[in-house]
């Protein structure tokens, strides 16, 4: 129950950042104005639509975790009032539970709210539902999940500044997965210890990209709904782990 009411406060203090909803806004107006593509055809239209709504979901849903996550425990500390709440009968590792919740939650209605307007427009477009794009919106929440939980374990004992930079940078080395996995094979030795490190340390966040294979259907997974739970089981694991590591660092320090 303290977790849900870190948690809960977390979320309602999320929501009221304007910049957050300043993001919510731009993208959701791009999403919207997608169909104004006019000079293409119905078929074409189509493809730029689902490709200009995926990426803008990916990028203001990444924006919007790591603005949350770099914030929600250096705040705290900055401001004082984690004294307040540690004076309770607060554990640290509810504490930290609570603020990550309280941003995914943040992260869960903002990606909910581009992927309705999304999934809308598209239908109005083509004139039916597609539910395969939806897998591509969920994947993208769940590849914030794990962003966010890698965020909330850099605020621990990074300044938001750096954490911005961390978390930003190994989201961008983690979506170059498919190129350290081919370097693995490499026959010289020192780039398949490095390349092997990379890609089973840092977060495979390349493996929840489903863009291409979702706006060209002539592109398939053998098995699209195995992947897509083997992709959310890696997210929920590695996060734990995130967060295990996130709360004994934190159970740790001085504040």
């Amino acid at each position: 129950m303290v977790t849900l009411a870190i948690a809960k406060q977390t979320l309602e203090d999320m929501l009221r950042r304007k910049i957050l909803l300043v993001l919510l806004i731009i993208a959701v107006g791009m999403i919207a104005l997608g169909p104004s593509v006019g000079f293409l055809s119905p078929r074409e239209s189509s493809a730029v639509l689902r490709s200009l709504g995926l990426a803008v979901i990916l990028l203001a849903g990444l924006l919007i975790t790591i603005l949350s996550g770099i914030q929600v425990i250096p705040t705290e500390i900055e401001r004082r009032t984690i004294y307040t709440v540690l004076s309770k009968p607060v554990q640290r590792y509810e504490f930290v539970l609570g603020k990550f919740l309280g941003g995914i939650f943040t992260v869960f209605v903002m990606i909910a709210a581009m992927g309705l307007v999304f999934l809308l427009v598209l239908a109005w477009q083509e004139k039916r539902f597609d539910p395969e794009m939806l897998k591509g919106v969920v994947l993208t929440f769940f590849q914030m999940t794990l962003l966010g939980a890698l965020a909330i374990f850099f605020s621990t004992f990074a300044t938001p500044v750096v954490n911005f930079f961390l978390s930003f940078g190994l989201f961008i080395v983690g979506n170059l997965s498919s190129v350290t996995d081919s370097l693995i094979s490499n026959k010289n030795p020192a780039t398949r210890i490095m390349a092997s490190a990379v890609h089973y340390i840092i977060p495979n966040f390349g493996n929840f990209n489903l863009q291409n294979k979702l706006i060209h259907p002539s592109v398939e997974i053998s098995n699209a709904n195995v992947f897509i739970v083997q992709n959310i089981v890696y997210a929920v694991i590695y996060s734990a782990v995130l967060l295990l590591l996130a709360i004994l660092v934190f159970d740790k320090r001085e504040v």
